[in-house]
């Protein structure tokens, strides 16, 4: 009897050698198995790597999108996404809601999901962390940044804690408005909730519930635009979510959220013009669906967001609508969607020292920072005709 071929040194023994009384069909199947077993292997392994990029590229925590290739009537050129600043649950952006830019060009972003502001540099870097430690100072539902003047205060809108708190210039908490002593009766039926934050000359004034609340530099109430409480007449409001104020001219461009408008008002708080209309028996009437940011960009235009204004192409109607100082429809653009070149949800947006855009792309969890081609499309003619039945313009 043949015996066993010798094993290795600290091996086992292995099987006896395939014996055959006719044929190799074993042995061919036998090394068949091998093989498939082989490549089967070689499938996995290109898979995992396959799927290991892919999961790289989703988490990834800043990137160029390389100005993607958008439709040739298409204004927005997409230059970055902010994802967060690394591949950590904790470490991702969760429903951003505002976006702020510094003098040097940094990008401020309201993390409300995670109750914290970010602040990445021009590479998109992280390079601060805002109102995350606890203690005084903690931020819970921050909603609208705004800076000082002189860049050296920056003051946070945080409707969950129904106040604004104001932070050096370095991140560093300083103080809380209201004022301890102020007589909270002056905030309405509704109280005090910040969606939106701005500099005014020597005051801070913010949106709440029913009107724009201004303060002095002590954190008293000293005036206040709207109703008794929430309304949808002339110099009435309900649930303004965003506001924005032009320097030059000191007009108040209000996006007056539950009344689904947008007011024009001069410093003294008159009406110029209104854009849109409150529902009627719960239908919506407006051309507005739900504007909750707005911005001057640095062509002097508004563009306002809405939010619900959603379709699946990116010019004629969208979600960035963009109107002259007078109230005029000039153009609209912005598709609806998951795509890098999409925005679902999208919020406040804030114009760069450059001129060029950051939005908070919410229902995404990102931020996406773009610019905008000129000359913008104009509106379809379904969308002028929607807009001119719910505008007022400036009388005279």
């Amino acid at each position: 009897m043949e015996a066993n071929p010798p094993q290795g040194p600290g091996t086992t023994p292995g099987p006896p050698p395939p014996t055959s009384t006719g044929g190799t069909e074993p042995v061919e199947a036998d090394r068949r198995g091998r093989r498939m077993l082989l490549g089967l292997i070689v499938l996995l392994v290109i898979a995992a790597g396959i799927l290991a990029i892919t999961l790289i590229w989703i988490l990834r925590p800043d990137s160029d999108a390389g100005n993607l290739a958008l439709p040739a009537d298409c204004p927005m050129v997409f230059e970055k996404t902010i994802i967060g600043f690394g591949s950590g649950a904790d470490e991702l952006l969760l429903q951003p809601l505002a976006t702020q830019f510094d003098v040097n060009g940094n990008v401020l972003v309201a993390d409300t999901g995670n109750g914290r502001i970010l602040v990445f540099g021009p590479e998109k870097e992280l390079i601060n962390v805002i109102g995350a430690d606890e203690g005084p100072g903690k931020l819970w539902g921050p909603y609208s940044m705004a800076f000082s003047a002189d860049q050296q205060r920056l003051y946070v809108a945080d409707w969950a804690l129904r106040a604004i708190l104001i932070y050096s210039a370095d991140g560093r908490y300083i103080e809380t408005f209201p004022a301890v002593d102020q007589d909270f009766d002056v905030f309405g039926p509704d109280g005090f909730s910040p969606y939106e934050v701005r500099v005014w000359k020597d005051q801070i004034v913010a949106a709440s519930n029913d009107g724009l609340y201004f303060f002095d530099r002590s954190g008293h109430v000293v005036d206040r635009w709207g109703g008794d409480a929430r309304g949808s007449g002339a110099g009435e409001f309900a649930f303004p979510d965003a506001f924005t104020i032009d320097e030059e001219t000191g007009t108040f461009y209000v996006a007056d959220t539950l009344n689904r408008r947008i007011v024009a008002l001069d410093e003294t708080g008159e009406v110029l013009w209104i854009s849109g209309e409150r529902d009627v028996d719960g239908e919506i009437v407006s051309f507005w669906q739900l504007p909750r940011g707005i911005a001057i960009g640095s062509d002097g235009n508004l563009y306002v967001v809405d939010t619900f204004r959603a379709q699946d192409k990116c010019s004629g109607a969208g979600h960035i609508v963009v109107l002259n100082p007078d109230g005029e429809l000039i153009s609209e653009f912005g598709a609806a969607g998951i795509a890098e070149t999409s925005l679902n949800f999208p919020e406040k947006l804030a114009v760069a020292p450059d001129g060029s855009f950051a939005l908070a792309d919410r229902e995404n969890n990102r931020v996406v920072l773009f610019t905008v081609a000129t000359p913008l499309p104009s509106a379809n003619d379904l969308e002028q005709a929607a807009y001119a039945r719910t505008y007022q313009p400036p009388e005279g």
